[in-house]
């Protein structure tokens, strides 16, 4: 069983096939076999039988004396012709032969003791004489006249024929069947290695697939079976392996691009504050500006852990029923410092009284980054308004702003770990990592989070949530 597990599929699959269509040949011929012996003895049977029964009728009926004196004439009288390939003899009820006619080489019929007293019982007896030269099928019939068994008459004739037949059709089986399993098999052999042609295509494509080589496609043409759709899935198994490596490539240039621009002022101002000596406020001014980079980097830091540990799934919400009017107007609370200082009107808009489930800070942080970004984004003068509403079962808040928006092809990638927008939405500060933080805090509470912006024209971020009892 170990060494069959080793072949190639398609080996196993066309043995496996044609041990199936060998055990199903083989009863079915076994079937055919013994219903045609068994079809051919009761002709032989009813033939012989026939022959006693129309003798034992006529002499009954006659009675003629002669009989016995010239009894193949009896017989061409009786059926108008000579029995052919036939052994007829009449006994009395002792066993002795009174007449006798055959057309086979045998001579004498040789009768049991046995079948002798169950016909003189009335019983018609069958039996298969093996120790003549050829076989012979013989019947005993009694004669009865006034319900009294009054003498014997056997018919025997030759199964030469019988076992001829019988010898070819069993040769035509054994030949037969072992042709039909090879032809079962190659044909099997080959449909299956045909069949299993894309699992090789994908076996070689996957020996090729690398790191640096993430392009390597399977040509599954117009095929629509399940080898078919295994090959589609393979090449966009492939397709998503290959976007991952980009972004994994891209997402180590930027945390080291983001990392190592505070890193080189730091250096460069602790070089130069070492150069020669300076006066307290100095040095306390260096420490200031060296104080806000290593912020800068703990944020960071900070927001690639939260994501990591939200990528493998150790990060568990707090689950609480939570206030959504009074979420939001801490959060506007929170952020009017910060839009004071860049002269930008921060607005609260037909704010809907309802309840949330879901963890109380990692909302409240959401809705911060969201904000702040609109903030960011708006110039001086502009206007941020945050509003709220049902929607279909749902909780849809809307920062709206008046930014710079976002052109189309930069859109999509808005939500992406430290994507860097063209033209005028490049990141003025923070960690880059603001968006794809709020994506995953919605898409964890059951939420979606979208955006629709047009360059000049300002920027909405829609954020929908399921109601108390529909957030786990």
């Amino acid at each position: 069983m170990k060494r069959l597990t080793n072949l190639p599929i398609r080996w196993r699959l066309s043995l496996l096939y044609g041990g199936i269509l060998f055990l199903i040949l083989t009863v079915f011929a076994g079937g055919v076999y013994i219903y045609f012996k068994n079809s051919l003895q009761r002709s032989i049977d009813t033939k012989i039988r026939s022959i006693a029964e129309v003798i034992s009728s006529s002499m009954t009926d006659t009675h003629d004396p002669t009989v016995f004196g010239n009894f193949e004439r009896y017989l061409e009288n009786v059926f108008g012709r000579k029995p052919k390939g036939k052994f007829i003899q009449i006994m009395d009820r002792s066993g002795r032969i009174g007449a006798k006619m055959s057309d086979i080489d045998t001579q004498t019929l040789p009768t049991s003791f046995s079948t002798l007293e169950r016909a003189t019982r009335g019983d018609i007896v069958y039996e298969t004489i093996e120790t003549a030269t050829p076989r012979l099928r013989m019947v005993t019939l009694p004669i009865v006249e006034n319900k009294k068994v009054t003498s014997i008459v056997q018919v025997g004739t030759s199964l030469e024929d019988f076992d001829e037949t019988m010898k070819r059709l069993l040769i035509i089986l054994l030949i037969g069947i072992p042709s039909s399993i090879g032809a079962a098999i190659a044909v099997g052999y080959y449909m299956a290695k045909k069949a299993l042609k894309p699992v090789d295509q994908i076996r070689r494509a996957a020996i090729k697939i690398s790191s640096s080589n993430l392009d390597e496609r399977i040509d599954v043409g117009r095929r629509k079976d399940e080898l078919g759709r295994l090959a589609h899935t393979f090449n966009e198994m492939s397709a998503r392996l290959k976007d991952a490596f980009q972004r994994i490539n891209q997402f180590s240039i930027d945390v080291s691009h983001e990392l190592k621009t505070p890193l080189t002022i730091l250096k460069g101002e602790t070089e130069v504050a070492l150069r020669k000596p300076r006066d307290c406020a100095a040095y306390q001014e260096l420490l200031t500006s060296n104080l806000e980079e290593i912020n800068q980097m703990a944020r960071i830091i900070d927001d690639l852990l939260l994501l990591a540990k939200a990528d493998t799934g150790e990060t568990r919400l707090k689950v609480d029923e939570i206030d959504l009017k009074d979420l939001i107007l801490e959060v506007y609370s929170d952020m009017s410092i910060f839009a004071e200082k860049k002269n930008i009107e921060l607005t609260v808009e037909d704010l809907h009284e309802t309840r949330l489930a879901g963890d109380e800070l990692k909302l409240r942080r959401m809705l911060w980054n969201v904000v702040e970004n609109g903030i960011k984004y708006t110039q001086p003068g502009g206007k941020v308004a945050i509003s709220s509403g049902l929607e279909n079962g749902s909780v849809r808040i809307n920062v709206k702003d008046t930014g710079v928006g976002i052109s189309d092809k930069d859109l999509k990638y808005v939500f992406d770990r430290f994507y860097r927008a063209g033209g005028s939405r490049n990141r003025e500060s923070g960690s880059g990592l603001g968006l794809s933080i709020s994506k995953w805090i919605a898409e964890a509470h059951k939420g979606t989070i979208e955006v629709e912006s047009h360059p000049s024209s300002g920027t909405v971020f829609s954020i929908k949530l399921p109601l108390a009892g529909g957030a786990t």
